[in-house]
């Protein structure tokens, strides 16, 4: 299959795009990737100008002309009603990835470059997959990833690309599952690559049940005892125990847990809210979401025998915060 073609663009010059794209390859070839770096849009350099070798070479009717040294090789041509990227892309048949350095009105993917003394706001052309920036106050509806987090940078592409950051038959954006290795086998994600960041996740569920039994829990007066605290402690220890209970779930260590109950007399519902925190490798998404579970649960077991009629619902992820995808918030 042709390589997956990404452009590194920025408002203007000076931005840091080469010095970006120097410390992203490294990256991108610890997770098993090759990868072609060009630049787009220059117009003439030493090896094209007139009287040149190679552009003797070209003149003379080569199709491709350039040179060579014992262990690299630098391709100068082009071909008839094809764009120079064109061309190049579709002779580099050993890249997996081809990033671009320049190039606004590529169609291609692009990665937006902004930084606060030269461009503080970014253009976001069209298909611009992730802005990289030095702004900690930049928020957007797209990942924004700090400007050194070359590891962060390099998840975020092979997560959109490619399989876990692997080379992979699967068309590049079909969204392949990363929790599946090649022959479909389940495994649990290699995290060893990623950088440590703050991580953040929010979730929330819901607990419906009679008015009689959301009245008896607000008073205090189940006979098993405080249904809420007992829930809060029950949400606590299942955020600790997610990496144990999901099985391709990482163990982590928390660092933070907020648990929130919000009683709805007019819905007759308890709305439950976990929050949970971490500095590590890995997203504590699933964690989130198991302590509104068991809570829920919790406060099913304390109930049920008042109440078998109770219903549990509505558990969602509502908000994320850091690692290769940004943030993420939903909207409803």
């Amino acid at each position: 299959m042709p390589p997956v073609i990404i452009n590194l663009i920025a408002a203007q010059s000076k931005t840091g795009k080469t010095t970006i794209l120097e410390n992203l390859l490294p990256e991108l070839k610890r997770r098993g990737l090759h990868v072609a770096a060009l630049k787009g849009h220059l117009h003439h350099y030493d090896l094209d100008l007139p009287g040149k070798d190679s552009w003797r070479f070209s003149q003379a009717g080569a199709d491709i002309s350039g040179m060579t040294t014992p262990d690299s090789f630098f391709l100068f041509g082009s071909a008839e009603g094809k764009s120079g990227i064109q061309a190049a892309s579709e002779l580099i048949t050993m890249a997996d990835l081809i990033i671009i350095e320049g190039n606004k009105k590529s169609e291609n993917p692009k990665i937006e470059v902004v930084r606060s003394e030269v461009n503080r706001e970014p253009l976001l052309p069209a298909n611009t997959i992730a802005v990289v920036t030095d702004r900690v106050d930049l928020k957007l509806d797209i990942p924004v990833i700090n400007i050194n987090d070359s590891a962060a940078l390099a998840d975020l592409i092979c997560e959109r690309f490619f399989a876990a950051g692997e080379k992979t038959d699967h068309p590049a954006g079909t969204g392949s599952l990363t929790h599946f290795d090649q022959s479909g086998r389940p495994r649990m994600v290699d995290v060893s690559a990623k950088g440590q960041t703050n991580r953040e996740a929010y979730a929330r569920g819901e607990i419906t049940m009679s008015p009689d039994t959301l009245a008896r829990i607000m008073a205090g007066g189940m006979a098993k005892g405080d249904v809420l605290s007992v829930a809060q402690v029950a949400a606590v220890m299942a955020v600790k125990e997610t990496g144990r209970l999901i099985p391709m779930a990482h163990p982590l260590g928390i660092s933070g847990v907020e648990v929130d109950f919000q009683p709805d007399q007019d819905q007759n519902r308890i709305d439950i809210g976990v929050r949970v925190r971490l500095t590590g490798q890995t997203g504590v998404e699933m964690e989130a979401l198991t302590g509104v579970s068991v809570a829920a649960l919790t406060i099913y077991d304390m109930c049920k025998a008042i109440d078998k009629d109770m219903v549990i619902q509505n558990i969602r992820l509502v908000e994320k915060k850091g690692g290769r995808s940004g943030h993420y918030r939903r909207e409803k």
